[in-house]
């Protein structure tokens, strides 16, 4: 689901909006939502305050998590999120993608820092994290930019010492 936390059209989206459509969704079949911040201007008051919301009444396994870096502040989300027991989280290697119909907003967040994240957390996610740089660096270098990821652009300095 998008715009969860704000719309580029409408402005501030509610909680209680968010968790009725997520709970339509649900009652259709879905197994799971990811609530996206498809513009990139949720910090982590407002992700708590949807979340708490949606928590009252829908299961933390039922829902996922998609941020976009749009202000720098995806991670910091990821984090509250994890903080309130949701383990889906949506990623982009690298940091490619975004969102061609919402003006302005950024790409994804990039794997590589939630991976690193996740480990500093003591949370096992199971990836090879330089694998995953180094796969970043190989898609960004046919593409003909820098990954978006500040762990990919570490490790690679860090390799070059």
């Amino acid at each position: 689901m998008s715009c969860v936390v704000d719309c580029p059209y409408d402005g501030p989206t509610s909680p209680e909006r968010v968790l009725a459509i997520t709970k339509q969704l649900l009652n259709m079949g879905c197994y799971q939502v990811s609530l996206g911040d498809t513009i990139g201007t949720g910090n982590p008051k407002s992700v708590q305050a949807m979340l708490n919301c949606l928590l009252l009444e829908i299961p933390p396994d039922c829902l996922a998590v998609h941020f976009h870096d749009t202000w720098g502040l995806a991670l910091a989300n990821i984090h509250q999120s994890l903080l309130m027991g949701i383990s889906t989280i949506d990623t982009s290697v690298a940091g490619l993608g975004g969102c061609p119909y919402a003006k302005g907003a950024s790409g994804n967040v990039a794997t590589e820092d939630v991976i690193y994240l996740c480990h500093g957390m003591g949370i096992s996610t199971g990836i090879d994290l330089e694998a995953i740089a180094k796969a970043g660096w190989d898609i960004c270098n046919v593409l003909n930019r820098r990954p978006s990821s500040k762990v990919s652009l570490a490790l690679k300095s860090s390799q070059l010492r």
